[in-house]
């Protein structure tokens, strides 16, 4: 399927009883979010729109780590404008009438945990943990998040992810809302599985029906919130130089650590 949509960091597992599987395939960069991955994303959820033999989609990282957000190392660079695929990707998730689920099988940053709030159902294993460190790389909240992470948490909770970009661990993120459940690492996705191809055994009327009742009270708000974000990032964020001034920082202290590292190999 991968190979038909012309996908080469997303993985796709053909649809089975209800359920398509989407995973991040990036494990040896974390499954940052490389501007080519999101478009496959955006693809992928697209396609999956226009199928009828898919009602829910569950989104995972392969390897050890869900998604650790932008990525800080590449060429090219991501758009944020309004109409990017960055923008429509999220506009997709906000307006996707599929049941979407998210196995968080490892650390969830920036955008792999901003996104979760757009999701219908979220699990984890026990040892995930989840930070948005959108003001240390001089960015700012996306994927709807300076709404959601509100609306779930509370102003001041919300804050202590955005603003100061603390790390919480999985019962945390569960007690603030943004998980649904904790399950056991052992055979984790295939427990997500079993949980999602359940759910699809349910009548499709009342199962997306009952998800359109719940969220055509905030459709709009989630819209309006994903273009004043990305607006904010391409207009304002992107030309102040602070992202790639956090780029320099980061890709820095990532050449100072490996040259440590070969003088450290040296001395053995």
């Amino acid at each position: 399927m991968a190979d038909e949509l012309g996908l080469s960091f997303i993985q796709l597992q053909a649809p089975r009883n209800g359920v398509l599987l989407v995973k991040y395939n990036r494990p040896e960069a974390g499954n940052s979010l490389h501007p080519r991955l999101v478009a496959d994303l955006l693809k992928a959820v697209r396609w999956a729109r226009q199928n009828d033999d898919v009602k829910i989609i569950v989104f995972t990282g392969n390897g050890k780590f869900f998604c650790t957000g932008m990525e800080l190392v590449t060429d090219e660079e991501m758009s944020f404008a309004p109409g990017s695929d960055f923008h429509q990707l999220n506009k997709e998730l906000i307006l996707s009438e599929k049941i979407l689920i998210a196995a968080v099988n490892g650390p969830a940053v920036g955008y792999g945990a901003s996104s979760l709030a757009l999701l219908d159902l979220v699990y984890s294993v026990p040892d995930a943990y989840f930070f948005t460190p959108f003001v240390k790389w001089g960015m700012a909240p996306e994927a709807a998040s300076s709404l959601t992470f509100a609306r779930l948490m509370g102003h001041q909770r919300a804050s202590l992810l955005c603003l100061t970009a603390e790390r919480i661990l999985a019962p945390e993120a569960k007690e603030l809302g943004l998980i649904t459940k904790i399950l056991p690492a052992t055979n984790f996705l295939d427990q997500v599985i079993k949980i999602a191809e359940n759910l699809a055994l349910s009548p499709t009327g009342s199962l997306l029906g009952t998800k359109r009742l719940m969220k055509q009270p905030v459709i709009k708000d989630l819209l309006e919130a994903n273009d004043r974000e990305c607006h904010l990032i391409h207009e304002e964020r992107m030309p102040s130089g602070d992202p790639e001034r956090a780029k320099e920082q980061f890709q820095n202290a990532q050449r100072k650590k490996r040259k440590l590292n070969e003088q450290a190999k040296g001395r053995l």
